[in-house]
């Protein structure tokens, strides 16, 4: 028993020096040497604890990973020192995936300037070891928000279930008798057999709508149509892509924080886990997107000067007062230093309000003179900057703890038209993020037009 033993060990450490075993390629090589340089590179698992790990590897499909790369069948398959160092390397992987997600940061996310804390993995795993509590451990080391919790239940429901095509043809509305109705009954699971568009096929429609973040005009026209007919199994994998932007987030967000969403074109004001306060939002163009990133909005700036950034001035602004001589003061534009600059009022292109919050991307919330672009569905219409739809709203909130600015002295501060900077008592967290699909609170999920095409690149890095 020594001599196999110290066979093993000879085995195991000849292995830690190749990045593919018994055909499989090792993921985690540092973790590899550093959890077995502490053990003397001994072996560690025992049938038992590979039959544990086999389980939470299945189980690692309700977190829309893929057990495959984890080498779930080479260690049933296999024994001795392959075995081992395939289990070990199986469990290091997983943890760091489920705690910080599968994918490099320097792929999926590069606007994010939040790294994740460095997990030592190997210690997780020796104390899982001992413990016998590898299970358990995998487990305890997967998101707890409440918006991921929420879209794997809603992932199990997708993955389980498949709808009918509704076939392409005319538009269909309120009072059509078509044989398509029947088509579109069926998908939203109306158990009607009648072929005309009654009052109760409009509300579904339109809920539909609501939540696929189309115009609830209760039409099913092209966008409607095309909506309806993404496959189940597409929406699961966009489902699960979300889930892995759940993963880059810290475990702590503060019991309060403003979240927007680029996808949705929506912020939110949390507070314990629900939305205390909600309004639409513009973002930017497809070829000046906004960055997704977290920051502390730290002052509330009242009529802000803009001072303009450089790529739109040499683009946009110094071509137009070329081509007309009057048109810097027509827009209360001046040069100072050789920037331009534009003067408080109605008129700013930051509206009445600015929210600073020091980022590395000189992306901030402001308030808007175009509040008609609200009332659009799709709102990419912005330089990079996020325009708010209630931005008075916004600075009540952040300003809580500060009583003299109420709404009075506020719209007095307004009116003013000096440009004032009101710093908050406490930073307020701000996450600028990119979801696709989320579960609301009325427990439906939302899928939103995937309009920076992120998606697609991280299932696949994800599958």
């Amino acid at each position: 028993m020594l001599i196999a033993a110290l066979v093993l060990a000879v085995d195991l450490g000849t292995l830690l020096r190749h990045d593919v075993v018994a055909n499989e390629r090792i993921c985690d090589a540092s973790g590899l040497r550093t959890f077995y340089s502490r053990r003397d590179e001994r072996p560690a698992w025992d049938a038992p604890a590979i039959a544990s790990l086999a389980r939470a590897i299945d189980h690692l499909a309700d977190e829309g990973l893929s057990p495959r790369r984890y080498h779930r069948d080479a260690i049933v398959r296999l024994d001795g020192a392959e075995r081992d160092v395939l289990a070990t390397d199986a469990f290091l992987t997983a943890a760091t995936h489920l705690s910080q997600g599968v994918t490099d940061p320097q792929f999926a996310r590069p606007s994010w300037c939040a790294p994740p804390p460095k997990l030592d993995v190997a210690a997780i795993l020796q104390a899982a070891l001992d413990e016998h509590t590898i299970e358990e451990t995998l487990a305890r080391l997967t998101s707890r928000h409440e918006g991921y919790l929420r879209l794997r239940k809603a992932l199990a429901a997708y993955r389980a279930v498949t709808w009918n095509v509704v076939p392409a043809g005319r538009s269909l509305r309120l009072g059509d008798d078509d044989p398509r109705v029947l088509d579109v009954r069926k998908r939203l699971g109306n158990t009607s057999e009648s072929s005309l568009f009654d009052a109760e096929l409009d509300a579904l429609v339109r809920h539909f709508q609501s939540h696929h973040g189309i115009a609830e005009d209760g039409v099913v026209g092209a966008e409607t149509l095309r909506e309806m007919n993404v496959p189940a199994a597409d929406r699961a994998r966009q489902i699960a892509a979300n889930m892995e932007r759940w993963r880059w987030m810290p475990q702590d967000l503060g019991t309060s924080y403003v979240l927007v969403n680029i996808a949705a074109f929506r912020l939110d004001v949390i507070e314990d886990g629900r939305s205390v306060l909600a309004m639409k939002t513009v973002v930017g163009k497809e070829y000046t997107r906004t960055p997704f990133f977290a920051a502390r909005i730290e002052n509330v700036i009242v009529n802000p000067w803009w001072n303009v950034p450089e790529s739109i001035a040499i683009k946009e602004l110094w071509p137009k007062q070329r081509r007309d001589r009057t048109y810097f003061a027509r827009e209360h534009m001046v040069v100072i230093d050789g920037r331009i600059r534009q003067r408080p009022g109605p008129w700013n292109s930051l509206g009445r309000l600015k929210f600073d919050m020091p980022n590395g991307y000189n992306v901030y919330l402001h308030d808007t003179p175009a509040k008609q672009l609200f009332a659009q569905p799709f709102r990419a219409f912005s330089h990079g900057c996020i325009r708010l739809e209630r931005p008075l709203d916004l600075a009540l909130y952040l300003l809580r703890d500060q009583p003299q600015w109420n709404a009075d002295a506020m719209d007095n501060d307004i009116e003013s038209g000096v440009e004032r900077t009101i710093r908050l008592m406490v930073p307020e967290p701000v996450y600028v993020l990119y979801w696709t699909a989320w579960v609301g609170d009325d427990g439906h999920v939302e899928f939103h037009r995937d309009h920076y095409e992120r998606d697609a690149a991280l299932a696949s890095a994800l599958e």
